[in-house]
């Protein structure tokens, strides 16, 4: 006889925000991470007993050899049906200019409003944080 389902982890995650101008930082994500190509903000998991904060900083350390100062937290999504929390934040790049980690990311690039709509590939929910944004 089986007992009931173990409900899955709860995944919780961070992307940073970085804004130049009217133009935004985005990555197209490496052929070998999860949503292969997608273009979006950069950002990945939050580690167990990790700040939002602390994740945002390693996480652009890890996908963009860049250091950065975290800002205002965004907003809160729940994606997936409640199993995935996303943390969106702000960010200032602190001197330089972002190096994509092949690993992780295949290029990134400093793009309008307007140019990121249009890009193919988009992942579901960017231009609803360029809102958020946008409406601070």
């Amino acid at each position: 006889m089986k007992g009931p389902r173990e409900p899955a982890p709860v995944m919780r995650g961070v992307i940073g925000v970085i804004r130049r101008d009217d133009r935004y930082l985005v990555i197209q994500r490496s052929a070998t991470v999860r949503a292969p190509l997608a273009w979006c903000f950069p950002g990945g998991e939050i580690e167990p007993g990790e700040s939002v904060e602390a994740a945002l900083v390693r996480e652009m350390r890890e996908e963009l050899n860049a250091d950065v100062t975290p800002g205002a937290l965004i907003a809160v999504h729940e994606k997936r049906d409640g199993q995935l929390i996303l943390h969106c934040m702000t960010a200032t790049l602190n001197g330089g200019e972002p190096r994509p980690n092949p690993a992780e990311v295949a290029r990134c690039a400093w793009l309008t409003r307007e140019e990121i709509a249009a890009v193919e590939g988009l992942l579901p929910g960017t231009m609803e944080i360029i809102d958020c944004v946008e409406s601070l």
